[in-house]
């Protein structure tokens, strides 16, 4: 009886068994779960609700990072990523802007990869394609299912694609202005046109010639809000540029905090248009 029991324990528990990915930030997490589903445990170290450039691992995170089957990370913009990846097997480790057919952009003001590459929901279905060809190998019998739901989250990206592209295209008034150089694979992908950022840099203050040229910009663009996220952002830098443009900040989602990765986007995407929209 007793050996019976060990055996239906052993059994369940490995019929059972979620595959186990950790990402550093919640979109990535969320991406996973799109095509994971149940069958898969997604967790996030860094939270959603921090500057991820600064934000310092603690020895749990390392702990869950090791432990996991796949550890998924953007491969810029994490602070140290590179010293704790390394010591990863090649064949548990994800690096995002190292996957065959992603859209990269270089930073503004150094030849590093800029990190938001999530911001491009074509960049979005290209990381999926690689979660669930890691799931098909690492889960065979349930192939299938990854495949299924691959394809599900492709079509929800197309979908909103088209749904931006088509609002935007009706817009006179495209020019986007930032606090942070946040947005750039956002405002590619949805035929945008970037005039300006306020800060310069990560975390560098502008200085009064650069505030002075957004303001010019502001002015002759008839441009009448400042995108930003929560997590790059400091009300005393930009207070000059609202004082003399008329402006207003408005907050996007750029870590999912407003939901799943689709419903982020599209939160982003109707922000955008109601401001841009009220400029025609």
């Amino acid at each position: 009886m007793k050996i019976l029991l060990i055996f239906l324990l052993i059994f369940t528990t490995s019929v059972f068994a979620q595959v186990k990915i950790t990402t550093t930030i919640k979109p990535l997490s969320d991406i996973v779960k799109e095509v994971g589903k149940d069958k898969v445990s997604t967790q996030y170290i860094i939270p959603s609700n921090v500057n991820f450039h600064l934000y310092e691992y603690k020895p749990q995170d390392l702990k869950t990072i090791y432990n996991c089957d796949l550890f998924v990370f953007i491969g810029e913009g994490e602070p140290s990523i590179d010293s704790i990846a390394k010591s990863l097997p090649d064949d548990k480790k994800l690096k995002v802007i190292d996957i065959k057919g992603m859209y990269l952009i270089k930073e503004e003001d150094h030849n590093e990869i800029h990190p938001a590459v999530w911001l491009d929901p074509e960049n979005a279905k290209v990381i999926a394609k690689e979660v669930a060809n890691f799931l098909s190998k690492k889960d065979p019998k349930n192939k299938d299912f990854y495949q299924r739901n691959l394809q599900s989250f492709i079509n929800q990206c197309d979908e909103l694609l088209n749904y931006g592209k088509a609002k935007f295209s009706t817009l006179k008034n495209r020019y986007f202005v930032s606090y942070h150089y946040e947005f750039p694979y956002f405002v590619k992908r949805f035929g945008l046109v970037y005039l300006a950022e306020i800060e310069i840099g990560h975390g560098r203050e502008p200085t009064p010639k650069h505030l002075l040229n957004v303001i010019q910009k502001m002015k002759r663009y008839n441009v009448k809000a400042i995108f930003t996220s929560k997590q790059f952002y400091n009300p005393k830098t930009v207070k000059i540029v609202l004082e003399q443009t008329g402006a207003k900040v408005v907050f996007l989602d750029t870590m999912g905090e407003s939901g799943s990765y689709i419903s982020m986007m599209k939160f982003n995407v109707d922000e955008v248009y109601k401001v841009l929209s009220n400029l025609q």
